[in-house]
């Protein structure tokens, strides 16, 4: 790493660490209610930098046990009368607790692996204006709703993570999914692929993560291309999230990407993620 990046790195852990609430999370801002999706990046951010100490890992497990519902889930109280969890970030916070079991001394993994196992997006009846395959079933962002391909990512890599056999159904839909929704360049849109007659553009956070949840099954096509096309447009789209998540992605393949990590770098300098506890997490997570 650069000596810009080490500094790059010191001043996002300094500031996350400043930033965490006293119930051990994160809220997306500074003074916000700790929510799911900034305190996993926080956590795997600061985790990797080895910067937290036992007290704050007591917090943060015991505020991830509180969230966990019967049925498996987690959800953060402050969500309101509809209770809806976020799926894709229960899948998040499964891959973080399946890397850190420290986090998960009041929570059972168990549980929240199950829960997601039986989450599903609905079907929907063949497509009239798009080539897709509807009745195929991955993840929705909350229940009762159709499959898009973010929390379909976060559900195969935790329950990848979990070591679900390859044959599940679940996981056997998802990657047939994600291969059914693949762009012809490569890559990933956030729904469909192709949309009355026109191909839709890959974007480089999908594509990233649809990588990630999809490296073990290089041999399929769809895969290969889509990491030419991760390593083609990797530093096209200059925000934290897109830098951060080609970063990972681009390193789990033992990619180089030394340009990338630069550029994030270059972003924080010139923005500070404007002081996003989720976009900091995530930016130190992958630059350790």
């Amino acid at each position: 790493m650069s000596p810009t990046g080490r500094l790059v790195v010191d001043q996002i852990r300094t500031a996350l660490i400043a930033r965490a609430n006293a119930d051990g999370g994160w809220g997306y801002y500074e003074r916000d209610a700790s929510r799911l999706e900034p305190t996993c990046w926080a956590l795997l951010g600061l985790l990797s930098a080895n910067a937290l100490d036992q007290r704050a890992i007591v917090n943060a497990a015991e505020l991830v046990g509180r969230w966990q519902r019967n049925d498996g889930l987690l959800v953060e109280p402050e969500l309101g009368p509809e209770d809806r969890p976020n799926v894709a970030f229960n899948g998040l916070a499964a891959w973080l607790l399946l890397r850190h079991r420290e986090l998960a001394a009041r929570t059972s993994i168990d549980a929240l692996v199950g829960a997601l196992g039986r989450a599903k997006g609905i079907a929907l009846p063949a497509s009239t204006i798009n080539r897709q395959d509807n009745a195929l079933q991955g993840w929705a962002w909350i229940e009762g709703e159709f499959s898009w391909v973010e929390p379909t990512c976060w559900g195969l890599i935790a329950l990848k993570a979990a070591t679900v056999p390859i044959q599940h159904a679940r996981v056997r839909d998802a990657e047939r999914l994600l291969i059914d929704r693949c762009c012809p360049t490569g890559g990933w849109n956030y729904g469909n692929s192709n949309m009355l007659g026109q191909a839709l553009h890959a974007y480089v956070p999908t594509s990233a993560l649809g990588i990630l949840a999809m490296q073990d099954r290089m041999d399929e096509p769809c895969v290969r291309r889509s990491l030419e096309f991760l390593k083609e447009h990797r530093t096209t789209e200059r925000s934290a999230m897109a830098l951060g998540l080609a970063l990972i992605a681009l390193r789990a393949l033992g990619e180089a990407a030394a340009d990338v990590e630069d550029a994030l770098a270059a972003q924080w300098q010139r923005t500070g993620f404007l002081a996003n506890a989720h976009l900091m997490g995530l930016a130190l997570y992958s630059l350790g």
